[in-house]
């Protein structure tokens, strides 16, 4: 009889311990390298992105930052709507990186605007 109460209880506190230690650990949705040689000068910027919902976003707000120059690399956590930007602070800066995110996307003719910066 104490095995079949064991068992379910050891389940439960394996959960409760899951959930608990969830937040121990941030594993990113995306991270991508837009430059081959990095500059000698690098900044970090870490934006709230609303808006940023899966990978597919992340993916998206990468294509938006991808070819503006000066940016180094994105790495997105999905779970905290986080976006952390390495950029070149000598071609580039956080506004900048912040209206490219936040430009409306025209996808068969509709116009979506999906980011918003906190």
């Amino acid at each position: 009889m104490k095995k079949t109460i064991l068992i379910p209880v050891a389940i439960v506190v394996l959960i409760l311990l899951a959930f608990a230690t969830t937040n121990a650990y941030r594993v990113p949705s995306v991270e991508l390298t837009f430059v081959e040689t990095r500059p000698g000068s690098v900044e970090t910027v870490a934006l709230t992105v609303q808006g940023m919902t899966c990978r597919g976003k992340s993916m998206t707000c990468a294509g938006q930052i991808e070819n503006l120059p000066g940016v180094v690399s994105l790495t997105t956590y999905v779970r905290t709507n986080t976006a952390i930007i390495e950029y070149d602070p000598k071609v580039t800066d956080v506004e900048e990186i912040k209206a490219a995110i936040c430009e409306p996307i025209v996808y068969e003719g509709k116009t979506y605007h999906l980011f918003d910066i906190d």
